[in-house]
């Protein structure tokens, strides 16, 4: 009997573990595909810092890993800049806080590993992301190991824990392309006119190799664009495919992400815990 009550006891525990989990993993796929942490959609409290304990996963684009998550606001990201290495992988860029109801005048807050709540990055041991609305960006960065997310200094700011490319449509620069080494970009770039309607693509992005284990790419959205998943990390919209049903070019091929076995492992998990219940129950 007390065996029985031990692994009911046992089994509860993984099931609350497993559903607590759910809406509290990242992913980080390339520059169109990825999700960053917010305050919940029910929160009264829109302050960034007053919501790490608390704030769910919101994505845009295709990140299968992220269970439970939302999806980001329309407008929310204004840019994204996109780097991959052996050790890590990080976007960062622009938004517009008010597309996620967040207050201008909050100088923002950091999510990492401890804070929110059993938060993950998918395929990566550790991440640590910044949200700044007073100055209009935000980076998320994940990685193998504890020195490359830096989770010690967050009132240093985006620019220094995840050193990037922070450039977009509020500064004029559009979707540059970040530098390192040597490196020859293949960008394109185009200004939409204001009543063009972009639904299926982002209005720009680029991509470049850096190295054999580095590679950038960048993309920026207008305001009003809405987002819908793409299946590589780059694709140009032509001024012929801005009218109804744009189709991607393709240039280059996806890059693949590394999956986290125990993201994986979870669904799996999920399952096989609430057999082993029903069958204690039925003993």
């Amino acid at each position: 009997m007390l065996l029985r009550t031990g692994l009911v006891l046992s089994t509860l525990s993984l099931l609350f573990t497993l559903v607590n989990a759910s809406g509290k993993i990242v992913q980080i796929v390339d520059a169109t595909d990825f999700c960053v942490f917010l305050p919940p959609n029910d929160a009264t409290d829109r302050n960034i810092s007053d919501s790490e304990s608390d704030a769910d996963a919101f994505c845009m684009g295709n990140t299968p890993l992220a269970t439970g998550a939302d999806k980001l606001p329309s407008g929310f990201i204004l840019s994204a800049h996109y780097v991959k290495t052996d050790n890590y992988v990080q976007v960062t860029g622009q938004i517009d806080p008010s597309k996620a109801n967040l207050l201008s005048t909050d100088d923002g807050g950091q999510y990492d590993i401890k804070a929110p709540n059993g938060a993950s990055c998918a395929g990566w041991d550790y991440f640590v992301e910044l949200i700044e609305p007073t100055g209009n960006d935000y980076c998320i960065r994940c990685c193998n190991n504890d020195k490359d997310c830096n989770r010690g200094i967050s009132e240093a700011g985006c620019a220094r824990i995840v050193p990037g490319d922070y450039s977009g449509p509020l500064d004029g620069s559009g979707a540059g392309i970040s530098s390192a080494g040597s490196v020859a970009p293949s960008s394109s770039s185009i200004a939409p006119s204001s009543s063009a309607a972009i639904s299926s693509t982002p209005a720009v992005v680029s991509t470049s190799t850096v190295s054999a284990s580095a590679s950038i790419s960048s993309v920026s959205l207008p305001a009003t664009a809405s987002i819908a998943p793409v299946s590589t990390p780059s694709a140009v919209v032509s001024p012929s495919q801005q009218g109804n049903s744009p189709t991607p070019s393709v240039q280059g091929t996806a890059i693949t992400q590394s999956v986290n076995s125990a993201s994986l492992a979870k669904p799996a998990s999920l399952v096989a815990a609430v057999c082993l219940l029903i069958s204690i129950t039925v003993m």
